[in-house]
């Protein structure tokens, strides 16, 4: 009997933490931290003409520009930088369906399930010297979906490739034009 009560009790405790962890993504919170370049997951590689401390110290104007903001690494030596888990409610950009950013699959009858949720992503990018000279800059995303429409679990995406693009020639622009540099978004 005590044994099966203490079963009990954990399995209640086990379902009360899934719970407040359901709850927590809800509210957007549930990534938290930073989100550290991986090699064993697949990015996007850029090479740039520039040293690597040129493209290093372009880097952060290049998520501004992108509207995120992104820090470097604690360790100075990894030369990498970050977002913290940002989310989206609505559109990431005004006009501009989701699904152009994010690959998180789609339902027979609505379409791609990135325009129909709450999207919860990062970003990262790692710079390093090419082989073949110049930089190279590698970046990752992560996301996840919540629909709206439904109590499911999350849905993890993948990029579709646009950001990590639209950042690449971002970072381009700002090493070739040093100062400030306006970009707008063709709608």
């Amino acid at each position: 009997m005590r044994r099966m009560l203490s079963l009990l009790a954990a399995l209640t405790l086990a379902t009360a933490h899934s719970a407040a962890a359901q709850e927590r993504y809800a509210a957007g919170d549930r990534e938290e931290g930073t989100f550290y370049f991986r090699l064993n997951v697949p990015f996007a590689r850029a090479v740039m003409p520039n040293t690597v401390d040129q493209v290093w110290a372009a880097l952060p104007d290049a998520y501004k520009l992108l509207g995120f903001t992104a820090e470097p690494s604690p360790d100075a030596s990894r030369k990498e930088v970050a977002t913290k888990y940002m989310a989206i409610r609505g559109q990431l950009y005004p006009g501009e369906p989701n699904s152009q950013y994010f690959d998180c699959g789609n339902n027979s009858h609505s379409g791609p399930l990135a325009d129909q949720g709450d999207i919860t992503f990062a970003m990262t990018s790692h710079v390093q010297p090419d082989e073949r000279g110049g930089t190279a800059v590698l970046t990752q995303v992560k996301a996840r979906v919540r629909r709206r429409d439904s109590s499911q679990y999350p849905v993890d995406c993948i990029s579709t490739g646009k950001l990590e693009q639209t950042m690449a020639q971002f970072l381009q622009q700002r090493l070739t034009a040093p100062g400030t540099v306006e970009i707008r978004r063709n709608r």
